[in-house]
C-alpha cells in the first residue's frame, strides 16, 4: 500500500448550539462568515433512530467551515455554560495587529466584550465567547513568527520526549498507563469503550 497523503485542511469543526438563528446571527452578521448550508434532518446518522436536528455550516475566508448542530430535544443549559477556553477553543487568524485591534473594537460594540490583546510571543490574540458558551480567539502572527516556529520545529520532538518523561508518572496515577498509549489497543476493548460512552 502506498503511503497515505496527510489531509489538506480542516473541512469543518462541529459543535452544539442553543439556537440555529442566534448562531447564524453571530457567525454571519458579527463574524462575517457565510452561511452555506442549513440542513434539516429527522433521524440520527448511522443508527437511523428518530432525531430532529439542524446542521449549520459557515464558510470562512479560506474555504474551511465551522459547523453547529441545533438539537431541540437535547437542549440542556449546562452544555452551554461558559468554559475556560485555555484548553478548548477555536482560533481564527487575521493578518495584522491593526486588524486584531479593529476586531476587538468591533466585538466590544456588537457583543459587549473581547479581551485585550495577549502577546504569546509567536502570535498575538484576543479572546471572547459565542452565544453557545464556546471560547473563541482571533490571532495574528508576530513579525518574528517564521523564525520562532523554525526554532520550535527543530526542538519539537526532543521537547515532547522530555515532557513525556517529566509528566508520565503523574498522568499514569490519574488515568492509568493503558490510557496513555493506545498504539496497540485491542479492537474489542475499543468497541467496549465506545459503547460505554454512548458514542456508538
Amino acid at each position: 500500500m502506498e503511503k497515505l497523503e496527510r489531509p489538506n485542511n480542516i473541512h469543518h469543526q462541529a459543535f452544539l448550539c442553543r439556537d440555529a438563528e442566534q448562531t447564524r446571527w453571530f457567525y454571519e452578521d458579527v463574524m462575517g462568515f457565510k452561511l452555506v448550508a442549513a440542513l434539516d434532518f429527522e433521524s440520527s446518522p448511522g443508527s437511523g433512530e428518530p432525531l430532529e436536528y439542524m446542521h449549520l455550516f459557515f464558510e470562512m475566508g479560506n474555504g474551511d467551515h465551522v459547523a453547529f448542530f441545533d438539537i431541540p430535544d437535547d437542549a440542556d443549559e449546562k452544555k452551554f455554560e461558559y468554559t475556560n477556553g485555555f484548553d478548548q477553543h477555536i482560533a481564527f487568524e487575521v493578518d495584522s495587529l491593526e486588524e486584531l485591534e479593529a476586531w476587538k473594537e468591533h466585538l466590544n460594540k456588537t457583543i459587549g466584550w473581547a479581551s485585550d490583546p495577549i502577546n504569546h510571543e509567536f502570535v498575538h490574540s484576543i479572546y471572547f465567547f459565542d452565544p453557545n458558551g464556546l471560547a473563541l480567539e482571533i490571532t495574528c502572527r508576530d513579525k518574528n513568527y517564521a523564525q520562532i516556529m523554525e526554532k520550535d520545529n527543530k526542538e519539537a520532538h526532543e521537547n515532547l520526549k522530555k515532557w513525556t518523561e517529566k509528566t508520565r508518572q503523574k498522568k499514569e496515577a490519574k488515568v492509568g498507563a493503558e490510557k496513555l498509549d493506545e498504539r496497540n489497543l485491542d479492537t474489542m476493548e475499543l468497541m467496549k469503550r465506545l459503547k460505554r460512552s454512548g458514542a456508538i
